[in-house]
């Protein structure tokens, strides 16, 4: 049995996921505390205009998301090879690319402000307006986080994540409390964007100073971006175009109380995120290396399978408690939504665990299956949306056929693999 202990402690992934999960958890608190302090603060109008608006924040920032995938990657690449030199590179890179093209994203985005605002019928053009400059704001963080990540320096990543929701829940409830409303929230999410490049910049300028002369290299190719922002834009529908359109085709009061069950539900998706913070380098190393990277994935399966699933249940047999814990009388309602939204999430959080698996493995194939489900999903909460159960059963369905089609893009080619090898007469 002890024997049994060591191994298990011993196995980096374990270990690793265990720092990042203890970071991951203290995070999710702060998150979940900023949402609940939010949803008591703003009342259940204001506070589904709030979360459609980070809902609209989550879809806007796919380009930066993919990119930073693919950074992760190619920096866990250089650090297998002991090119530091090119890690240095690339991160100066993409530094220049991702502000530029974010200061042009930023002069679209307030340009169509006012077609945003009619869309989400927000009362004002100056919360919409602040949107754009948090995601603008957040970009250069991101960036620092996903060159610590790709070069496994997860003492100071699970640092800046602990960090990050303590600072968003006091730079966005001071100045909703002082009468700021939605706008303040807002403000206050540029704010944190700022304070999350702080924490992440200054450990990684000293681990790139040592690193000599910076490689001038082409650091990234666009042909392989392409398949990870089809992967990231899809995954991001599937899980955020729910509040949209929420917002868009039922009233405020509604809107607000389907915003606290999915704030909670989605709970379940992102519980392996500590995992796959974990995973993503190692399986890219792997990769490099011309190594199998499938029993990480086998392990980061099995952990969400333990994890996401508990908390599944724990909605599934206790929504009311659950809901009037956490948001109070005033969004008991949520709870019969709540008790399925945990079940619609299960099958997203181990497509989280596939999609991260399969764009470190740099294979395609899942993007594309993923962008069909993504746009059936869409269509399905188009046309049936009678109540806001109909938006929940889509996106199980949607979830549920990607995740087939994740489980069939690995298991094929393993299958052929072994035909070819019984028909050529080798050992399977």
């Amino acid at each position: 049995m002890l024997k049994k202990a060591r191994l298990l402690l011993s196995d980096s992934l374990l270990r690793t996921s265990g720092l990042m999960f203890a970071a991951f958890m203290l995070a999710s608190i702060f998150s979940y505390l900023f949402q609940i302090v939010m949803g008591r603060l703003l009342g259940p109008g204001q506070y589904g205009l709030l979360n459609a608006l980070l809902s609209l924040m989550t879809v806007l920032s796919v380009p930066v998301g993919t990119l930073l995938m693919v950074v992760t990657r190619k920096a866990a690449g250089y650090k297998a090879k002991g090119n530091y030199g090119g890690a240095k590179g690339l991160f100066e890179q993409v530094n220049k690319a991702v502000l530029a093209a974010g200061g042009l994203g930023l002069a679209v985005f307030l340009a169509c402000s006012f077609l945003i605002r009619d869309y989400l019928n927000a009362p004002s053009l100056l919360p919409v307006a602040l949107l754009g400059l948090a995601a603008f704001a957040s970009l250069p963080g991101p960036v620092n986080t996903a060159m610590l990540q790709g070069l496994q320096e997860y003492r100071w990543l699970a640092i800046s994540m602990a960090l990050t929701g303590p600072a968003r829940l006091a730079f966005t409830s001071l100045p909703v409390l002082a009468g700021f409303g939605v706008g303040g929230a807002v403000g206050g999410v540029i704010a944190t964007g700022v304070f999350v490049w702080g924490v992440t910049y200054f450990p990684l300028k000293g681990l790139l100073v040592s690193a000599g002369e910076s490689s001038a290299d082409r650091h990234l190719q666009f042909s392989r971006v392409i398949p990870v922002f089809i992967a990231n834009l899809a995954f991001a529908v599937m899980t955020q175009a729910d509040m949209l359109l929420v917002n868009r085709y039922f009233q405020a009061q509604e809107a607000g109380v389907y915003a606290s069950a999915a704030i909670l539900g989605r709970a379940v998706m992102y519980i392996p995120g500590s995992i796959v913070l974990a995973m993503f380098p190692m399986v890219s190393e792997t990769k490099a290396l011309n190594a199998s990277g499938g029993h990480l994935l086998i392990k980061s399966l099995l952990g969400t399978m333990v994890f996401s699933g508990g908390g599944a249940l724990l909605f599934y047999f206790f929504p009311a408690w659950t809901m009037g814990t956490f948001f109070g009388a005033g969004y008991r309602g949520a709870a019969p939504l709540l008790k399925y939204f945990g079940l619609a999430m299960l099958p997203m959080a181990f497509l989280l665990v596939f999609m991260n698996y399969f764009v470190a493995r740099e294979k395609t194939v899942f993007a594309y299956i993923m962008a069909v489900c993504a746009v059936l999903e869409i269509t399905a909460m188009h046309f049936f949306h009678a109540v806001p159960l109909d938006i929940i059963k889509a996106m199980f369905a949607a979830g549920v056929l990607a995740l087939a089609g994740g489980a069939a893009a690995q298991l094929l080619p393993l299958t052929t693999s072994v035909r070819t090898k019984v028909g050529s007469g080798g050992n399977p």
